[in-house]
């Protein structure tokens, strides 16, 4: 926990059209992820699990109802340039930039002045669904999902240009809930030490899931759109996090460059609050469509093809004092999002990672598997180097560059999944797996949105046995047998553990 703020931007602009900063207040709103084992407090400020009156190290609990939390808080950082100028939105803890609500074509805030009309997080599950399906009575948020917003909408009624829940619409969810909400940088007011808006807008997705596989997991997805006439460029994203994991004096920091995550665990066998200490990690899950970079980043064989999809990129720790410890000024915030020090000197593979003469040059810091004691971890710093002290530590999960032009858009989906082992190397290698199980599943886009589907008239109460299948387990065939009365219409549909409709078996 460090409650040192973080401020954004600066250097006067020569004569660009830019966005002119509004007087709106910092939004109120308040969303909760619990479908699964994970309980997550957001808001629309750019901040994550710290805000209002969620200060206390509560905002992100860990099996749900434990108690324990393994993060503090989290933050959106968000950078570019302008012809050259630099723009940054990012904040850490406090200070935050993104306030409530649309912008236009113009990049002007509907009332530059007044944003509380747009202060509210919609939070949706398919639970909420199939109950309006079963009793026909709605949830507030299915009930004004706001698709007039861009809220995505599964059609339902023909007509794609609205949003009918009788009629058969119904909210795009991500996973079994989605809290949804959309923010800019621009509405609300800077101070000297803070650069122009960028301009942006943001629809948020944070998802959830409650298959048992991945209810320790959470997602969210920035849509980000330049609502200027003007070009960003070089653009980088990233989430700063600070991971008390149980105990905050005693963590380390590694990083998984295969699955594109950071992650935190303990140094040692026992942690404070939680025991057995667990590892949690920020995961780049989808990137943005990068500019070419000779890389093969969507692990296809072919580097920069069209449409390919950065993973990480960057990822440092955030301690210790001067050129290595947080950010205080906007190029700092953009030398780190891009793998730099704060200083804009490289981070090699040695020691600390600053001021060496030794090791290759790179942009993760300790890619190295702690579990085996590898060479550059926290363990392993170089040859006769000792341990990394263990202590309180926060670090950047970032992807880019990429570009955003005029009125464009670009999404970037960071999951947070946590893993519970029987040591805390064993919490590592769990983490590590489930990361790669995370990155497979959304390249096989199995986290789109899927409808809950109508319950059929006359169906599941006429059927009298249901067998399970056999042989259990099974691997490529299986028998269900079912009695039911004869003449009753059947049909049956196969259904994945996320509740997509894979066949229809029979009709």
């Amino acid at each position: 926990m460090r409650l040192a703020s973080l401020l954004v931007l600066l250097i006067a602009a020569p004569a660009l059209a830019q966005p002119v900063p509004g007087a709106c207040t910092l939004g109120r709103a308040e969303g909760v992820l619990d479908v699964g084992d994970v309980r997550a407090v957001v808001f629309n400020t750019g901040g994550l699990f710290f805000g209002n009156t969620t200060t206390d190290g509560s905002g992100y609990i860990v099996p749900k109802g434990s108690g324990r939390s393994p993060l503090f808080a989290a933050s959106l950082w968000l950078a570019g340039t302008v012809r050259g100028d630099l723009r940054v939105a990012a904040a850490s803890y406090s200070n935050n930039v993104f306030r409530p609500g649309p912008l236009g074509d113009d990049a002007r805030p509907v009332d530059p002045a007044d944003c509380s009309a747009y202060d509210r997080i919609y939070t949706v599950s398919r639970g909420d669904i199939a109950a309006y399906y079963a009793t026909g009575r709605a949830t507030a948020d299915l009930q004004d999902w706001p698709a007039h917003l861009g809220a995505p909408v599964l059609d339902g009624d023909g007509d794609p240009a609205n949003y009918d829940l009788a009629a058969g619409d119904q909210p795009a969810i991500r996973g079994d809930q989605t809290a949804w909400w959309l923010m800019n940088d621009v509405a609300g007011p800077r101070t000297a030490f803070q650069t122009p808006p960028l301009g942006v807008e943001a629809r948020v997705e944070a998802f959830a899931l409650a298959e048992p596989r991945l209810s320790a997991v959470t997602f969210y997805r920035y849509t980000l759109t330049n609502r200027t006439a003007e070009a960003i460029d070089s653009v980088h994203v990233g989430l700063f996090t600070d991971a008390d994991l149980g105990g905050a004096a005693d963590d380390y920091l590694g990083s998984d460059t295969t699955s594109g995550m950071a992650y935190m665990y303990n140094w040692d066998n026992d942690d404070q609050v939680y025991g057995i200490p667990p590892a949690v990690g920020v995961q780049v899950a989808s990137g943005p469509v990068g500019l070419p970079n000779r890389r093969d980043d969507d692990g296809d064989g072919t580097a920069d093809e069209p449409g390919e999809r950065l993973r990480m990129t960057a990822t440092s720790p955030l301690s210790g004092s001067g050129p290595t410890d947080d950010p205080g000024s906007p190029m700092e915030i953009y030398n780190r999002l891009k793998g730099l020090w704060n200083d804009g000197s490289v981070i090699r593979e040695h020691g600390d990672g600053h001021e060496e003469t030794r090791g290759a040059i790179t942009t993760f810091s300790y890619p190295g598997n702690p579990a085996l004691r590898a060479f550059w971890s926290m363990y392993n710093l170089g040859p006769g180097l000792p341990e990394y002290p263990a202590g309180d530590q926060r670090f950047h999960t970032s992807t880019g560059p990429f570009r955003l032009a005029a009125g464009a858009s670009e999404t970037v989906t960071f999951a947070i999944p946590f893993a519970l082992g029987t040591s805390n190397l064993d919490s590592v290698t769990r983490l590590r797996g489930l990361a790669v199980a995370i990155r497979a599943v959304t390249q096989a886009g199995g986290f789109e949105p899927v409808a809950v589907e109508r319950p059929t008239d006359g169906a599941p109460s006429d059927l009298v046995r249901l067998g399970p299948p056999t042989p259990n387990p099974f691997t490529a065939r299986a028998v269900v047998r079912y009695d039911m009365p004869a003449g009753t219409p059947l049909r049956a549909t196969l259904h994945d553990v996320l509740g997509r409709r894979i066949a229809v078996l029979a009709d």
